[in-house]
């Protein structure tokens, strides 16, 4: 008699967890990829899809435990640090900034760290691991090539006709593009250690070589110093800790060193590939230095201190090299400089918890005058536009999360170098100590370039960040620095339902705020052609749609200005001004409106106070053209005088300036005065027609042509009125 055969029971769970790997490794590959045209902002989609995706993920690994009636996580001692930091953002709500603007930034700053507990939860073995680097690597050299496409002018980019300023990729800027790839050149490298297929690692090393060679040409020196150092440390690691390839491994190393040369000569050309070489002693001479270091420990003190000097002797506050300033000056230092000084100035009033998670970009403009007028801010009196981001990831901590948040990221650093040092030292196989070591070179390249930019702020850099750093931490290097947890019963129940929940919640609310942002484009779009019936309801409807209204707000504003509507306009900027979307312009239209109303304190108050944040030279003049108007219709004529004249003294071109100097002058009985101003007015306006005119023929954005066309009428109005007052001139 023949036996049964036995049906083989369906694993429902363990068919969970491979699908949820292979989430997680789509999700990595195609998040940097990910842009929608519509929206405002490449970084803002990739935030949205990011928080969709994650709560996907973590929904799926909730179902997988239900069913196996236990959860077994990883948390890590990272998990411990994304508590801190989550707590120290609430706490920053003491600071002033809005809650919603809080809210908004720690819900960003929680996902993304869930998104470093799951890959730590996922890479235990080489396919994970290799699977996730493959899709860094992969989305980072479709990014590079569409950027390279839009170099030549084959696919749109940042600038119509390619160029360099048209690359942008799927990232919005080529400065994120150059991080973005510089992040993941180095953990990526460590794919030769893993896949085992020649085709394989040769398409592995020509990958690395196509992401370094586009890293290199994006032309932005904090990334090319950030993967720099990244480099010399990997060398002193290597020395340090003995790790030279296998003979049978060495051939493809030499391969992909050969490759970064070709990589180096091709965008830099002979004098780069000299720059590499020298580099490369420079990395000979670490490598040394490491082995000498690892025998003598007492070789460790004067190690420090050439450290040290190295560091005074290249910050540009410090360095008695010219060549050094000439370099900061070149990348916009000062610029930057501006943006860090006024970061301080936000730590010095809020020492403690700063003014508030994700509020830098809101109090920077009200910031401006206060460390205008401080003695260090007599050096920096030029005209600088507002600022969203400090570029200084560590001043900017300091600014919005004051001393405990600085705790809790030097912290974070110093205790991430500590499981790494003692994950290196019980690592058993010299491969693993290889992927630790390219690992935490990634991590170098990043928080380097933390010190120029603003790689936390943008969500593909993000992702690599919380990638390597969660594969880092996973139990493939050791026990060192995990932290289990086994949920089951009433527990595993409740925290299966808050993660539902909270998914699901943020899923929602960020799908209406991505909707909320195409409405906002979409009515900017209106307004730019002209169409206000259109614009109006699209902009009520992406700020009732908005989580927190802001940008929105402010757009709102301006169509209701421009429709009429002042005392909703108003009402609209002064929300704005609250603590949501302090820009220079606001100031400016508060002032407009002020002054339409009758209310000239409030109006001088308002221009006051933007030119007192010193201002693009255009904006500065409107400023004070209020003012002048406002001191006119308040009697003081001779300072509106005094202010008008100082006004077309510097800008010949101003014709309000000409203009309301002739109705002045009129009001007074000079009429050939009057006249002279006049007639000058006039022509500067109809030479600034003629040229608007000519410009509308050609190529234009749409916001650009929503800018000329509301100069041309503008423009066309004040022809009108000054040829009117001429024609009545006695």
């Amino acid at each position: 008699m023949a036996k049964k055969k036995h049906k083989r029971e369906l694993n429902v769970p363990r068919i969970l967890r491979e699908i949820r790997l292979y989430l997680l490794v789509f999700f990595v590959f195609s998040m940097p990829l990910f842009f929608l045209p519509g929206n405002s902002e490449y970084g803002y989609t990739k935030s949205i899809y990011a928080l969709v995706f994650v709560s996907l993920l973590y929904g799926l690994w909730g179902a997988e435990a239900w069913l196996r009636r236990e959860w077994t996580l990883d948390i890590t001692w990272g998990g411990f640090l994304l508590a801190a930091f989550i707590l120290v953002s609430l706490l920053s709500l003491l600071g002033g900034t809005p809650a919603g603007v809080v809210i908004q930034s720690a819900t960003l700053v929680l996902f993304f760290g869930l998104i470093g507990i799951i890959v730590a939860n996922s890479i235990s073995e080489d396919r994970g691991l290799r699977w996730v680097l493959s899709a860094l690597l992969c989305a980072g050299v479709l990014n590079g090539l569409f950027g390279l496409l839009q170099y030549l002018g084959v696919v749109p980019g940042g600038a119509p006709g390619g160029g360099l300023s048209a690359v942008i990729a799927t990232m919005g800027n080529r400065n994120f593009l150059g991080g973005f790839l510089s992040y993941l050149f180095l953990p990526c490298a460590a794919l030769l250690l893993s896949v085992r297929r020649h085709w394989q690692r040769a398409l592995v090393i020509l990958g690395l070589g196509f992401v370094l060679a586009i890293t290199l040409f994006v032309h932005q020196t904090g990334v090319r110093l950030g993967l720099g150092i990244a480099g010399l440390f990997l060398s002193f690691v290597w020395g340090y800790w003995g790790l030279l390839p296998h003979k049978k491994e060495a051939i493809w190393w030499l391969g992909l060193y050969g490759t970064a040369l070709a990589a180096v000569g091709s965008v830099a050309g002979a004098r780069g590939l000299l720059g590499a070489l020298i580099y490369s002693a420079l990395g000979a001479i670490l490598f040394l230095w490491g082995k000498i270091l690892r025998r003598l420990r007492i070789v460790w003190i004067p190690t420090v201190a050439l450290a040290l000097l190295a560091i005074f002797l290249l910050n540009p506050a410090t360095t008695p090299f010219s060549a050094v300033e000439r370099a900061w000056e070149r990348n916009a230092g000062r610029v930057r400089a501006w943006d860090w000084w006024v970061g301080y100035f936000m730590w010095k009033d809020h020492p403690l918890t700063g003014v508030g998670l994700g509020g830098y970009k809101i109090h920077f403009v009200p910031y401006k005058p206060e460390f205008l007028s401080s003695p260090v801010g007599q050096r920096y009196r030029f005209p600088i536009a507002r600022a969203a981001q400090a570029h200084n990831e560590y001043v900017q901590v300091a600014a919005e999360l004051g001393v405990l948040g600085i705790i809790v990221l030097l912290g974070g650093i110093g205790l991430v170098s500590y499981l790494w040092t003692r994950r290196m030292g019980e690592a058993g196989k010299k491969e693993l100590r290889v992927e630790l070591s390219l690992l935490a070179a990634g991590l170098i390249a990043f928080l380097i370039h933390a010190t120029v930019s603003f790689p936390w702020h943008r969500p593909s850099g993000s992702l690599v960040f919380v990638v390597v750093l969660g594969a880092l931490l996973s139990s493939r290097y050791g026990r060192v620095g995990r932290f289990p947890v086994v949920l089951r019963g009433r527990l595993l129940k409740g925290t299966v339902a808050f993660v539902a929940v909270l998914g699901l919640g943020v899923s929602v609310m960020a799908v209406r705020d991505l909707l909320a942002d195409r409405y906002l484009q979409q009515g900017k779009l209106a307004y730019f052609r002209g169409d206000l019936r259109t614009a109006y309801p699209l902009l009520q409807r992406a700020v009732s749609w908005d989580f927190f209204p802001r940008i929105s707000l402010y757009w709102l504003g301006l169509v209701q200005m421009e429709m009429g509507l002042r005392d909703q306009a108003l009402e609209s900027f002064y929300r704005c001004l609250d603590g949501r979307y302090v820009h220079e312009a606001l100031y400016l239209n508060i002032a407009a409106l002020e002054l339409e109303r009758g209310n000239l304190d409030a109006a001088v108050r308002a221009a006051e106070e933007l030119i007192a944040t010193e201002p693009p030279r255009d904006m500065k003049d409107a400023a004070q053209y209020i003012v002048a108007i406002a001191r006119y219709r308040g009697g003081d004529i001779p300072q509106a005088v005094e202010i008008l004249k100082g006004i077309v003294k510097r800008s010949p071109d101003f014709e309000r300036g000409w203009a309301l100097l002739g109705e002045i002058a009129q009001s007074t009985g000079d009429f050939e005065e009057a006249r002279s101003y006049y007639q000058r007015a006039l022509k500067v306006i109809e030479k600034k027609i003629s040229r608007i005119e000519k410009r509308l023929t050609g190529p234009l954005t749409p916001e650009n042509f929503g800018k000329l066309r509301s100069e041309l009428k503008g423009l066309k109005a004040w022809q009108k009125l000054v040829k009117e007052r001429l024609e009545n001139l006695p």
